[in-house]
């Protein structure tokens, strides 16, 4: 059993996007995420669960859909703390001034993230930024460079290929590259060494941000270590076709096929992700190469991680774009299921030391529960879905010590909005388990302690809170099956500065209850 599961962590979700600060640009940054790290440890907790911070590309919001497995998103830099932004006079001034600040201000306001404005402005500002790294250290080859370089060297493996299409996406107007000239379509060597020679400098910018991103990243971690804090990081399923992944292994995806979901609880049609499928026979062939590079590297930047969909490991749900042909599970004997996500999470469990946590909510078969209960890999305890062969809700202090014991997810509504409008026969057994008795259910307002202080009972290793829960709003981040920017678009409302001068009580109190659960 890994050691991470010999005793309880406690811990909040909450989104780096959503992580407002006083001096961010409109989106949570990595310096915010220290000063939440710090808000978390005053709070008791001791675990962050992050969602999907890969780069996504113009126009899109959901973080499941990346360009690149391995890049982050380069508009979680905190540009303020780049120490090459003080090498640049002219620049420091262009931030000050007043047409600038007022944008600034703008975006901070905004109750919600603006991708494309943020995304517009950060750019254009981290451009100036490498031009200035690039003359006052690559050309002079200095310590900075040196740095620099090994961290081109060490990450090559991944690096490369999405420096490339990140230009070539921008020198091709971001047209999929299914549309390419063949040789740059088909990922030839030669010819993609010939525009890298045209592209120099433009292909090292896309590096230099992901060095920065490293930069600024581990120090959040050296200092969540400080602080006792763990991070859980978060890898989706699948990338979009439209990735530097899916064009630089285009033998391990089928693009003629996407993945979704069979139609569940969620949705009575199923789900259409618009995601590549996997060609498992080719990715096995190397026993699942990308996906244990992917986890090797999150390493870098995780305690822990989420695998996401854990169940299409097992068996994927497939619907081809030819509209003669059927959805349906790519493998479907049950044996052959098994073994397949059996050796899938054997190789991802020897890439790195960390803890997978797997997504194992909706259509599951027994197979899968049994396949992590032999690898000790906690699965979901959604409070709220978990009841007992008799049909009343299960108690959590009986859930199993590997499990991941939570009161959401980031797909569900907050607890506040299900209180008010569950049937009500439904509401009243949740109570009974809560509460201890058998009695009509009070508003949310008078029962939100009552409720956390039960989950926090929960004789799961790991348990989370989003945020929405732990201060009782309705708060939406995403609802499935829906467009529109009210999806992954959430900033918390009080910058983490004001937090506890705003919250004091409320904050007071539930610090008190996660102190009086750990001990």
């Amino acid at each position: 059993m890994h050691h991470l599961l010999e005793k309880k962590h406690t811990g909040l979700l909450l989104p780096l996007f959503s992580m407002r600060s006083k001096q961010d640009w409109g989106i949570g940054d990595i310096s915010g995420m220290a000063k939440w790290i710090d808000a978390a440890a005053a709070l008791n907790l001791d675990l962050i669960q992050l969602l999907p911070v890969n780069e996504m590309p113009p126009g899109a919001e959901c973080p499941y859909t990346a360009l690149s497995a391995f890049a982050i998103d380069p508009i979680f830099i905190a540009i303020d703390d780049i120490p090459e932004l003080s090498e640049c006079p002219e620049l420091k001034k262009e931030l000050a001034a007043k047409r600038f600040q007022t944008e600034l201000r703008h975006l901070r306001r905004s109750t919600i993230v603006h991708y494309n404005d943020i995304k517009g402005l950060k750019f254009k500002i981290l451009w100036k930024i490498y031009c200035a790294f690039h003359e006052n250290h690559i050309l002079k080859d200095t310590a900075a460079a040196k740095d620099f370089f090994a961290f081109t060297g060490k990450n090559a493996f991944w690096l490369d290929d999405y420096a490339l299409f990140r230009r070539l996406k921008d020198t091709h107007n971001w047209t999929s590259w299914t549309h390419w000239e063949e040789s740059l379509r088909r990922h030839d060597s030669a010819a993609l060494k010939e525009f890298e020679a045209a592209n120099e400098n433009q292909v090292m910018f896309f590096k230099y941000l992901q060095w920065v991103i490293d930069r600024q990243w581990r120090a959040a971690r050296v200092h969540a270590a400080a602080r006792g804090i763990l991070l859980i990081g978060d890898l989706p399923f699948m990338v979009n076709q439209e990735s530097a992944d899916v064009w630089a292994r285009q033998n391990e995806f089928d693009i003629q096929k996407e993945v979704g979901a069979p139609p569940d609880a969620f949705s009575e049609t199923g789900q259409k992700w618009g995601l590549p499928a996997y060609r498992w026979d080719e990715v096995e062939k190397n026993n699942f190469e990308w996906w244990r590079l992917k986890v090797k590297k999150s390493a870098d930047f995780y305690d822990l991680f989420r695998i996401d969909h854990m169940v299409g490991f097992f068996r994927t749900w497939i619907i081809p774009h030819d509209v003669n042909l059927k959805s349906h599970f790519d493998i479907t004997d049950p044996a052959a299921q098994r073994a397949r996500g059996a050796r899938f999470l054997q190789a991802v469990l020897g890439a790195s030391g960390m803890l997978p946590v797997a997504e194992d909510l909706g259509l599951i078969p027994p197979f899968v529960y049994e396949v992590l209960t032999e690898m000790a890999i906690p699965g979901y305890k959604v409070m709220r879905w978990e009841k007992d062969k008799s049909g009343q809700y299960a108690e959590p202090e009986n859930y199993p010590r590997v499990g991941f014991a939570t009161s959401s997810t980031h797909d569900n509504e907050p607890v506040a909005d299900w209180w008010d409008t569950v049937d009500p026969v439904e509401k009243k057994l949740f109570w009974t388990m809560v509460s201890g008795r058998n009695e009509k259910p009070p508003l949310f307002s008078k029962a939100r302690e009552a409720v956390i202080r039960k989950l926090l009972k929960a004789a799961s290793s790991l348990l989370i809170l989003p945020i929405q829960d732990i201060f009782g709003s309705k708060d939406r981040i995403n609802t499935p099956n829906t467009m529109g920017v009210h999806n992954w678009t959430y900033k918390f409302p009080t910058p983490v500065e004001h937090l506890f001068k705003k919250h004091k009580v409320l904050l007071n109190n539930f610090a008190a209850m996660v102190k009086e659960e750990r001990k």
